[in-house]
């Protein structure tokens, strides 16, 4: 095992996403001599940690799917207009109605932007906002 905490908690993190099951890390700590408490409060990170990478890599994986979606939706509605204006398509629509395509997918390519600018805090140190105003007894 490696002697750096962050680095020990990465490389089980990455074992557990490779496959590798909790008991199977627990039989590991054990043998390298690490007492029941530290084994669970690893194994408790390590499960925060690969909960947390999951629903990042959840949420790329979305992020990706509305890029994809409206850069097709632009070029579909870039080359309505270009018919259009050519004349060869629609001649007797409004042309709001065939630059409807190429606006949505401009948005949606602004939506599928938007969070990946969002950068998100590190989970909070302390008890959080809500357990500041009213402390419990």
């Amino acid at each position: 095992m490696l002697s750096d905490p962050d680095q020990r908690l990465e490389e089980l993190a990455s074992q557990k996403l490779e496959g590798k099951s909790y008991s199977m890390i627990r039989e590991d700590l054990a043998a390298s001599g690490m007492n029941e408490q530290e084994i669970s409060r690893l194994i408790r990170k390590v499960d925060e940690r690969v909960l947390k990478q999951t629903l990042e890599q959840g949420n790329r994986q979305r992020l990706k799917q509305w890029r994809v979606w409206g850069l097709i939706l632009a070029m579909a509605g870039l080359l309505l207009t270009i018919a259009y204006k050519a004349g060869i398509l629609f001649a007797r629509l409004p042309a709001l109605l065939v630059y409807i395509p190429f606006i949505a997918g401009i948005i949606l390519l602004i939506y599928a932007r938007m969070p990946g600018r969002k950068q998100r805090d590190p989970d909070p140190k302390g008890p959080g906002p809500i357990r500041k105003k009213r402390p419990y007894k």
